[in-house]
């Protein structure tokens, strides 16, 4: 074969190589780059489904972040209280205008920081046991029914209440703290009630917890309109449920990932989640702390016999009251929960029937 021949057919040949090659590198990039795009494309979808769900459910908030909100110092540390003044701390439903987010807040507080001055707190707790034989085996059950109240009153006026500091966070949520200074004299009752029902039943080593927690309260302004607020937060399993009325008029709010940092808040650690705002866990929370504390006071208990069903099931009755004032020492998220510290002073202890 000619030289210039075989020259020409190797210089084909490399330019083949070297085009398979360069197509096979291009496929690849290419390959990686559609992947790429079809993963984002994918993201984009999906977190913009959600963003658009919430910008749907919401009315106030405009803009969304993934980051957590960063709650103020004084929430987790609030002053302490002395016997001639009272702190607390209030907080509105989530996605609220800002006229109605500061006044709802600042009215929770002031509910609060009466409860603090002088709580009377009612416990108790019926505990069911059977034993039920089922072939060659006993199904041994379980169910602990604990309702708890705890409530306060005192006559105030405008004068009593001084705000500290307010923050206001992401979801469009007013937390304000408030000090309390206790008069001799005023032209308004504020009544404030707390209630809990919290059914656990256990059969074998299944075990299952509905809770029920409401906050009513009323300023009864002399010759005037009465203030009233309610707010109920259910909570079984995994579900929950909330309802909230303010001056009569309900407040809507969208179920959603709300979430809560602290200011030295470390890389690594979840923030709490709060499906139905911060209010709901904080309340929630609050009346849990104070249900152990009165459960953990002198109690009468009383075995109510057998009671003659199928079940054949035992009944007893735990009983316990107490009246106290109290003070937050302190607030602490850990592992997705809020854990609050109190502090009591017993004005009196006794254990009957509430």
């Amino acid at each position: 074969m000619h030289n210039s021949t075989l020259a020409l057919m190797k210089k084909l040949y490399s330019l083949k190589t070297f085009t398979a090659v360069f197509l096979l590198g291009l496929s690849s990039c290419l390959y990686a780059q559609t992947g790429k795009a079809e993963f984002e494309k994918i993201f984009e979808k999906e977190t913009g489904e959600i963003e658009s769900a919430a910008r749907k459910n919401f009315k106030n908030v405009k803009r969304f972040s993934y980051y957590p909100d960063t709650l103020p110092s004084w929430f987790f540390s609030p002053p302490q209280g002395l016997t001639s003044e009272m702190f607390a701390v209030g907080i509105s439903d989530p996605d609220q205008d800002s006229t109605t987010a500061i006044n709802q807040a600042f009215h929770r507080a002031k509910a609060l920081a009466i409860l603090f001055g002088k709580s009377k707190m009612q416990y108790f707790r019926d505990v069911y046991t059977s034993e039920q034989q089922a072939g060659k085996y006993t199904d041994y059950r379980q169910r602990f029914d604990t309702y708890f109240k705890v409530s306060s009153m005192a006559v105030v006026s405008d004068d009593c209440f001084s705000l500290i500091s307010s923050h206001f966070t992401r979801y469009n949520e007013a937390i304000v703290l408030i000090r309390y200074t206790p008069a001799n004299k005023g032209n308004k009752q504020l009544v404030v009630q707390g209630n809990a029902l919290f059914i656990e039943a256990q059969v074998e080593d299944a075990f299952e917890v509905q809770a029920e927690y409401e906050l009513q309260t009323a300023i009864n302004d002399i010759g005037g309109k009465p203030e009233t607020t309610y707010f109920m937060f259910r909570q079984k399993g995994n579900k929950t449920y909330s309802e909230s009325r303010y001056l009569n008029a309900y407040l809507q709010f969208p179920v959603f990932v709300y979430k809560y940092v602290s200011p030295n808040y470390p890389s690594g650690i979840l923030p709490l989640i709060c499906y139905s705002g911060l209010w709901s866990r904080y309340s929630s929370e609050l009346i849990q702390s104070l249900i152990l504390t009165t459960e953990s006071n002198k109690k009468t208990v009383k075995n109510l016999g057998q009671q003659h069903n199928p079940e054949n099931a035992n009944l007893s009755r735990e009983v316990a009251q107490a009246l106290s004032t109290i003070y937050i020492n302190g607030i602490e998220f850990e592992n997705d929960t809020l854990r609050i510290n109190f502090k009591f002073d017993n004005l009196s202890l006794n254990s009957e029937k509430p």
